[in-house]
């Protein structure tokens, strides 16, 4: 005789753990969007771009649901280092150039 009582280890519970649950979660997309709009506002910076790429890439793997989140979050990241790079490189060039200038007419 079976006890009525007892629960069966394979029967679905009736309230299943959240990451068991299937739920789409989409935590690292908004992650590396919230990063790209941060490099974005806080100006020049490296490392926040570059986490921003890594989450975002992340994301894309392990999130599909959140696709179109980590999407932006990788661009604006991008374009974020991409013009942080080139404003280094043209105030690096003004300074060098300031500094030949001055050693020639000196």
């Amino acid at each position: 005789m079976t006890d009525p009582y007892a629960t069966d280890p394979h029967a679905p519970s009736a309230h299943p753990h959240p990451a068991a649950s299937g739920g789409d979660t989409k935590t690292l997309s908004i992650v590396s969007l919230v990063l790209g709009l941060a490099s974005i506002f806080l100006g020049i910076s490296v490392l926040v771009p570059i986490a921003g790429i890594i989450v975002g890439v992340m994301a894309r793997k392990r999130e599909p649901s959140g696709r179109a989140f980590a999407l932006w979050g990788i661009w604006l990241s991008v374009a974020s280092l991409v013009l942080g790079l080139l404003l280094w490189l043209l105030v690096g060039g003004a300074i060098l150039a300031a500094v030949g200038l001055a050693a020639a007419a000196g």
